[in-house]
C-alpha cells in the first residue's frame, strides 16, 4: 500500500536525519519532507473513495436485488393472470403466486443480507487499516514529543531574536531546537 510507504519513506528521513550538536534534535531537509507529506495527503484520498466504492457497489448489488424481486413479482402476477380461467386453475394460481412471491421476497432478504454482510466485511477492513494508521502517526507524534527538546529557561528570549520562518497553510512549524550551554 502507497501510503505504508510514503509513510515509511517520512520515518527513514527522520531516523537517518544529521543530529543537531548537543541536543536530541536533528536537521531535516524541509522540500523533502513536506514533499512526502503531500504525497500522503494525495493518497489518503484515495483510501477515501475505496470505501466509497465499496458502499456504491453495495447500493448496486441491492439495487439488483430489487430488480430481480421487481421481476419475480411481475412475473407471478402475469402467471396469476393466465391461470384464472377456472375456479381449479385459479386456486392453483393463486397458489403458485404466493410461492413465487414468497420466494422472490426469500431471495431478495438472502441477496440483502448477502450484500449487507460483505460491505459490513470491506467497511471492517477498512476501518481497521485506518485504526492502524492512526496509531502509527499516533506513535510517530508521541516519538516526536520524546525527543522534542524540553522548554528551558531562555527559550523564549532565544526564539523573540531568531527570524521567524514561513510555514505552508495547513502545516505545523517544526519546534525549533534549543540550544544547551
Amino acid at each position: 500500500m502507497e501510503v505504508h510507504e510514503k509513510l515509511g519513506e517520512l520515518a527513514a528521513l527522520v531516523s537517518g536525519a544529521r543530529s543537531v550538536p548537543l541536543s536530541s534534535s536533528v536537521v531535516v531537509d524541509r522540500e523533502q519532507l513536506l514533499r512526502l507529506v503531500a504525497e500522503v495527503r494525495r493518497l489518503l484520498p484515495a483510501e477515501v473513495q475505496q470505501a466509497g466504492d465499496v458502499l456504491a457497489q453495495r447500493d448496486e448489488v441491492l439495487q439488483a436485488a430489487r430488480a430481480e424481486a421487481e421481476h419475480l413479482l411481475a412475473r407471478a402476477r402475469a402467471e396469476a393472470e393466465e391461470l384464472t380461467e377456472t375456479q381449479a386453475v385459479t386456486r392453483a394460481a393463486r397458489e403458485r403466486a404466493e410461492h413465487v412471491v414468497a420466494t422472490a421476497r426469500e431471495e431478495a432478504r438472502r441477496l440483502r443480507l448477502d450484500a449487507d454482510a460483505w460491505c459490513d466485511g470491506k467497511l471492517g477492513d477498512f476501518e481497521e487499516e485506518l485504526e492502524r494508521l492512526q496509531q502509527q502517526a499516533r506513535r510517530g507524534r508521541d516519538r516526536l514529543k520524546v525527543r522534542a527538546p524540553e522548554q528551558g529557561e531562555g527559550a523564549e528570549e532565544e526564539r523573540a531574536g531568531a527570524p521567524e520562518q514561513e510555514v505552508p497553510a495547513g502545516a505545523h512549524p517544526a519546534p525549533r531546537p534549543e540550544r544547551e550551554g
